[in-house]
Formats: C-alpha cells, structure tokens, sequence
C-alpha cells in the first residue's frame, strides 16, 4: 500500500481510506553481534515521514553482525516533553501525558455519513484510575468538608522494541549497506485486531485506550520488515541505515 498519491485504499475490515501524512520516529538504534550489542548515541531519535529516505550513517568497529533493533517511539526514560527539541512537531498534550507522538497517521476515511478523519496516533497515554478523598470531621465524628482529593494515574507507554534479523559484515576501509527498513503500513490495520473505523475510535483515538492497544499490538506483529524492493517502479518508504 502507498499512501503518497492520494489513491483510496481499502482495508482489511472493508473501510475505504486515503492516507495523506505518515510522520513516526525511532529511537535506541543497536546493531547485534548475536552475543552483544553496540548502541548508536548519536542522535538518539530519529524523525521519519512519508516523503523522506533517511540515509544514516555510522562507525562500527570491523565484524560480523546479526541483526537491527530499535525502539518504535521512545521508553519510559526518553519520553520526557521538551527532551528532543528536534522533534517538537510531535508532542504529545500535558493534559494525556505529555512526551511525544510516535507515529502520526493521518488520512480520511468513507463513513455511511461521508469523509471522516482517519488520525491513528500512537503514543504514551496517561489515565485517571483512582480517585480517593480526605475528609475533615468535627468533634462529634461527622464529615466536615473535604480536606484532599488524591487523584491516582495509570500510564500506558505502548512504544514497541523491534529486532529484524539481518547478517552483514563491516569491512575496514570499506562502506557497508544495509537493505531498507520499510514499515508495512496495512498491519497497522489488520492482525491481530481487525481494525474497522466504524468501531475503533470512528478515526480519532487519543483518547480511546481500548483503540491504541488495538493499534500497538498490531504493530508489535511485524509492522517493519528489511526488504530492498520496488512496487510500481518506484521506491517504498524506508530508512537506509549505512556502516563504515
């Protein structure tokens, strides 16, 4: 599936959409040996959308390596707001959490009523569970006012740490390539959850726990894969990742 020339596509559940903007990041970038792995610091998140191949580059030392990982958004420690002032486009609202997006797919979608939008966001979502309350009480044991609400908070991180197998060898004096990574866009919407718009949040789920569960463990089913193909004559979207 494309999403850069306004074609509508029709998803697994039936819905017909068209997809305009696909903006995410990734972050903790590790290459394996298959007994360690050596951390790329520098930078520590990457933004990524639709229009872009980002060709990174890197130093390693010479050997044999096993595979890619990286984390699909930002853990616990990272997802802080203001931390990356790179990606300031991606917030996330203080009123859910704060931090950041980690993916932004936006489009619309074909309801019985028309055109709706199709914004599946996917990011760090702060909940109330709890509200507990002090009271005051007087001599004779009655309540007498409130003296405290205590409001309790749930936070559900939903970032995905994604490894894919890929043997290569960095040679010294030499330029290593590795094949695309490419972010199958359809899993979002199809395995485990079939995701229907007229059930999962109607298009807009920031605020709909039940809908961006749906979407993240979908996504923890293979939504990237490395791959160096070519649909239609023309490139999909990928990260090209480079070591010298």
């Amino acid at each position: 599936m494309r999403i850069d020339d306004g074609t509508p596509y029709v998803n697994a559940a039936e819905n017909i959409v068209t997809w305009d903007r696909l903006w995410y990041i990734i972050s903790d970038l590790t290459i394996g040996t298959g007994n360690s792995a050596i951390r790329v610091g520098r930078p520590e998140v990457h933004f990524i959308d639709r229009d872009t191949t980002i060709l990174l580059t890197y130093q390693f030392p010479v050997g044999l390596y096993r595979d890619i990982s990286f984390i699909f958004g930002l853990d616990e420690q990272q997802n802080q707001t203001g931390r990356f002032p790179e990606i300031a486009n991606m917030f996330w609202p203080e009123h859910m959490g704060g931090g950041y997006h980690y993916m932004m797919l936006d489009g619309w979608w074909t309801s019985s009523e028309g055109p709706r939008p199709a914004n599946l966001h996917l990011g760090a979502l702060e909940e109330i569970v709890g509200i507990d309350t002090l009271w005051n009480y007087n001599d004779e044991g009655e309540r007498d006012g409130i003296s405290q609400i205590m409001t309790t908070f749930a936070k559900y991180h939903n970032f995905l740490r994604v490894t894919i197998p890929r043997s290569f060898t960095v040679e010294a004096n030499a330029i290593t390539t590795i094949a695309p990574i490419i972010m199958d866009v359809e899993q979002w919407m199809k395995n485990p959850n079939l995701w229907n718009f007229n059930v999962m949040g109607y298009g807009c789920i920031m605020r709909r726990r039940h809908a961006m569960d749906s979407l993240a463990e979908n996504g923890a089913n293979g939504i990237f894969r490395g791959a160096n193909v070519v649909r239609g004559n023309r490139p999909e979207y990928r990260t090209v990742t480079v070591f010298r």
